[in-house]
């Protein structure tokens, strides 16, 4: 037991919430003959099937080994939201949770996110938890032919065909590292159809499934690190940064940029830290820029690009 003092407010607070006529139970009353409201102990012991007191013992955090399965049908009965979900598992044994309540959770974003792209002017996109496109700036139009975005943006990179040239060099720069987040992403989210549809469809195709069946870097989340080769459909080739954030209140939701950069391969730049030196605009970026690695030909002539060697930065997940 990790918190017991917090599971047992947590527990205590969300029974308050729920009256027992919404679940066919009579209200309790005390002594006097006043209502007691929200369930009791007496309640949650009827709506589980547990033995008497065993629900007592697992809110005073007195049972032992309390794990997700004792304490997925108490969240729900009580009716808690996600971060209380989290936090009860928190609280209980000391790890987040590994799987959802609610496998909806995680496909919608507040409308406000629509500003922050529409005044974005590098290429930026919002999906969802299965990877579903849900808002997305004018910018990223520019970067497919006749402007036509894909739904979801998972499958489109692992098994369209026009992806596997707008994502130069595939095969080695960019499926290796879309694999394991969908495999993350499935495992997250078992519940969630459009996920175990996109990986039934990926493991049957020829170039896609044998990656899942080989032993793969286990890279989980996009990290904007280092630029890997892309096609633009308007600006021609060029390397694509992908720099990734999460929307809080969209669990597995993505908030992503791709900075794209013509010519030669951008220079690893080193990280930032506090303080910060003041407000960042564009010509500070440039000025504070190194100078660029030496050209790469692929870069700068049609063709498959070549992979990076040992020595280079690990790219970023998209």
């Amino acid at each position: 037991m990790r918190d017991r003092e917090a599971l047992q407010t947590l527990l205590a607070r969300a029974r308050a919430r729920v009256d027992p006529a919404e679940l066919g139970l009579a209200p309790r009353a005390d002594p006097r003959g006043r209502k007691v409201e929200g369930l009791t102990h007496e309640h949650m012991t009827r709506l589980l099937g547990w033995p008497e007191h065993k629900y007592g013992y697992v809110e005073r955090g007195k049972l032992a080994n309390i794990g997700t399965e004792v304490l997925a049908p108490i969240a729900r009965i009580l009716h808690l939201s996600d971060h209380e979900w989290e936090a009860l598992v928190l609280y209980a044994t000391g790890l987040p949770p590994a799987f959802r309540l609610d496998p909806q959770l995680g496909t919608a974003v507040p409308r406000p996110w629509e500003r922050v792209l529409a005044g974005m002017s590098e290429m930026a996109y919002i999906n969802d938890v299965a990877w579903d496109l849900v808002a997305y700036n004018s910018a990223f139009t520019r970067m497919f032919k006749h402007r036509e975005v894909p739904g979801n943006t998972m499958r489109w990179m692992l098994l369209h065909p026009q992806a596997r040239e707008t994502l130069a060099d595939w095969r080695v720069s960019w499926l290796p590292l879309l694999v394991p987040q969908l495999r993350l992403a499935v495992a997250a989210n078992p519940h969630n159809r459009t996920l175990a549809r996109l990986q039934a469809d990926a493991k049957r195709d020829p170039d896609v499934g044998p990656v899942f069946e080989s032993a793969v870097t286990e890279y989980i989340q996009p990290r904007a690190e280092a630029a890997r080769p892309l096609l633009h459909a308007e600006l021609g080739l060029g390397w694509a940064t992908m720099c990734a954030a999460g929307p809080f209140g969209v669990p597995g939701g993505r908030l992503m940029f791709i900075l794209f950069d013509q010519g030669e391969r951008p220079h690893p730049t080193p990280p930032l830290f506090a303080p910060a030196r003041g407000p960042v605009d564009l010509s500070q970026v440039h000025a504070d820029a190194p100078v660029s690695t030496p050209p790469v030909d692929s870069c700068t002539a049609p063709g498959p690009l070549a992979p990076a060697g040992p020595d280079s930065p690990t790219p970023p997940g998209p």
